[in-house]
């Protein structure tokens, strides 16, 4: 079920790069906890939900023109989780500059659903934020 599951990760990412944010939302759980960063601010963002992540989303992306998430690693992790690390990289929206940054997710599954995802620059905190622990 993990290979499944990095797959399905692996699919998610490759639409996040062409552009289609929506992708994801099929393998959410109603009781999604999603965690993020905002580029400009120390504290994360917590949404649950589907329709909380999609709020977010919503007011997240009208500062960007073409904002992408690309995936470099998709990896198992643990018997429920997949790992990310790629970029996330925009244009934006009132200044027209690109940018480019690291960026982690750890994926949290049940079953077939996504319970949690979070998002950091610090691949370690993303795993700690999603209640995962580190593989040495």
């Amino acid at each position: 079920m993990s290979q499944e599951r990095v797959e399905a990760v692996r699919a998610i990412w490759a639409e996040w790069a062409r552009g289609n944010m929506n992708a994801a939302v099929d393998l959410f759980d109603p009781e999604i906890r999603f965690v993020s960063f905002m580029p400009d601010a120390r504290e994360q963002v917590v949404a649950r939900g589907p329709a909380g992540v999609a709020e977010f989303m919503r007011e997240f992306l009208r500062h960007w023109r073409d904002y992408r998430l690309i995936a470099d690693e998709v990896t198992e992790l643990g018997d429920d989780g997949v790992l990310v690390s790629g970029r996330q990289a925009a244009v934006g929206r009132q200044s027209g500059v690109a940018v480019e940054d690291t960026m982690h997710s750890a994926w949290v599954f049940r079953g077939d659903r996504v319970v949690c995802l979070t998002f950091d620059r610090d691949r370690d905190a993303a795993i700690e934020a999603a209640g995962l622990k580190p593989e040495s």
